[in-house]
């Protein structure tokens, strides 16, 4: 921008042959003492902050000039001054430049736009609040329609940068923005549409903002834009395509566009050099594959061959929305032999061990999961990514989230019997005593449930009783304990913990009638404030228990 000095001038003019020579000012006295302030202001100041009073009544004084040159020169103070003031812009400030955005003058939209760009990006967060409440939003939006491409480029990004906040989200879209936005997206200027595409991705984050851009037939204009050279423009497309796909109805429309093209587009940039492209076309992949079909054919395009380096990235945000995509492609019941047999197991127990990426933990968890519902577990035991999960229940800062993922991936495996005589041969009492300590200890519910349901199963082999009996924390202290909570979910799976061992020998039976467990077992059984599916299952335990202790000897006092 052309320095401000070089362009005022208070020059001076022949009012007319009959004045006999005699020249007049050209302004008069209190606009040329106006423009005179402000020249002695920015010759003199080094560093430009908040204007004094005496120099912001002199801005205003030329701002609501009639003459469009002394507009043009408050427009590129307030240009300048806003390039470099951090302090809060006062209303009377905002509400000036507001009043210069809606000039018929280009010069004049250029630079006031630039100043209220320049307030509402580096000034403090209550610029944007100002800022709305001058009014500007109204005007900005009229000017994404101007033919002037730097005018579009700064209404733009002030645009983008006001739509930060909820209110603002929604308050752009309401207003029209986005027609306009959508139509300076497909702008030949890179700058321009870099803008129109920021602008775009932050209104996505309200859902009724989602859903009026496919309404507007916004979806094939951002199919386009993933094909942009422009890093920034893939970054914002690809965010932008991940929160509209957050809903399903939303999924099928992008995946419907062009035959599906949008999976092929988003795998291409997983090739991308940079990484936050990576990170969003992984995460728009993550959102796409909450539907079988797409975690099918993202599979079949060969995503999992992309998506393996990506788990090798020491870029945490990169590895993290890879393995968060990986995880949801292995719910599809077909996809798990291909991430076995894609040496995805070696990759999920290092991303395992991550203790500083938690997130990244506890999507390799998730996956564990998936993949051992879909009856993986010879290769999940073969490759040691389930001793890695095992590992967890005695890291006391391993996260609840991933220890939630990991419990219920131990529980899934412990109701194989295949994987449960492997895992017991492996790890046996040490496993039983870590869930036991997880289920007394934790205070996440997901995690003592899954526990406790790892013990369930693991109880279901008679053979593993003494074991389970013999540890410490006490199992049947620990079922009593759960009887004694309103929430019925625990009080059913204690139940069906006790009725596994009522299923064992006389000498586990003996355990259960001499415990506290057993008159804890008499009141629900005998209360009125369970469910009657957890009555007559309680009643059914201890029939079970009375007749076996008719072959025994009577029990003594309970312990």
């Amino acid at each position: 921008m052309p320095r401000l000095g070089r362009l005022l001038c208070c020059g001076w003019r022949k009012k007319s042959q009959k004045d006999d020579g005699i020249y007049h000012p050209l302004l008069p006295d209190d606009e040329r003492q106006a423009i005179n302030d402000l020249l002695q202001f920015f010759r003199t100041s080094v560093d430009i902050g908040q204007p004094t009073e005496e120099q912001m009544r002199s801005l205003l004084y030329v701002s609501y000039s009639e003459r469009v040159d002394l507009q043009r020169t408050a427009a590129l103070c307030f240009a300048e001054i806003s390039d470099r003031m951090r302090a809060e812009a006062k209303m009377e400030m905002v509400e000036a430049l507001v009043s210069l955005l809606q000039v018929h003058d280009v010069e004049v939209q250029q630079a006031s736009s630039l100043a209220l760009s320049n307030l509402a990006l580096k000034g403090p967060a209550c610029n944007k609040r100002t800022i709305m409440q001058a009014g500007a939003l109204r005007p900005l939006i009229s000017l994404l329609n101007s033919s002037n491409e730097d005018v579009q480029c700064n209404a733009c990004g002030c645009i983008t940068t006001l739509a930060t906040t909820e209110v603002n989200k929604r308050n752009v879209v309401e207003h029209g923005a986005l027609r306009p936005l959508l139509q300076l997206a497909r702008s030949q200027d890179p700058r321009v549409q870099r803008n129109a595409a920021g602008a775009i991705l932050n209104i996505t984050h309200i859902d009724t903002n989602r859903d009026e851009m496919v309404r507007s037939n916004a979806l094939p204009v951002l199919l386009d834009l993933l094909k942009s050279p422009d890093r920034d423009v893939q970054y914002y497309t690809a965010a932008a395509l991940s929160n509209i796909a957050v809903n399903e109805h939303h999924r099928a429309a992008i995946v419907a566009i062009n035959n599906g093209s949008v999976l092929p587009d988003l795998l291409q940039l997983l090739t991308n050099s940079s990484n936050k492209v990576k990170s969003q076309a992984c995460l728009a992949l993550r959102n796409l594959a909450s539907d079988d079909s797409n975690q099918e054919q993202i599979v079949q395009l060969g995503g999992l061959n992309h998506l393996l380096p990506l788990l090798h990235s020491q870029d945490q945000e990169t590895c993290t929305a890879a393995v968060a995509a990986v995880r949801n492609i292995s719910i599809h019941d077909g996809n798990a032999i291909h991430i076995v047999k894609g040496n995805f197991l070696p990759e999920l127990a290092t991303l395992l061990t991550r203790e500083r990426w938690p997130e990244a933990q506890c999507h390799a968890a998730g996956t564990l999961r998936n993949l051992a519902a879909e009856k993986q577990t010879a290769a999940l035991l073969q490759s040691g990514v389930v001793d890695t999960a095992m590992d967890l229940l005695d890291n006391s800062r391993c996260p609840d989230a991933v220890l939630a993922e990991a419990t219920a991936a131990l529980a899934i495996l412990c109701a194989s019997e295949d994987a449960l005589t492997d895992i017991m041969a492996r790890r046996g009492k040490p496993l039983c005593r870590a869930l036991l300590v997880r289920a007394k200890d934790s205070q996440d519910a997901e995690v003592r449930y899954n526990c406790i349901g790892a013990i369930g199963h693991i109880a279901m082999d008679v053979s593993t009783h003494q074991v389970l009996l013999s540890c410490q924390p006490s199992l049947l202290q620990l079922l009593n304990g759960l009887m004694l909570q309103s929430e019925p979910a625990f009080v059913h799976l204690s139940l069906w913990v006790l009725q596994q061992l009522c299923k064992g020998g006389a000498d586990t039976m003996q355990a259960v009638r001499i415990s506290v467990v057993y008159q804890q077992l008499q009141k629900v059984a005998h209360g009125s404030e369970h469910r009657k599916e957890i009555v007559d299952l309680a009643t059914s335990i201890i029939n079970s228990l009375s007749v076996e202790s008719q072959k025994s000897p009577s029990p003594t006092s309970p312990a």
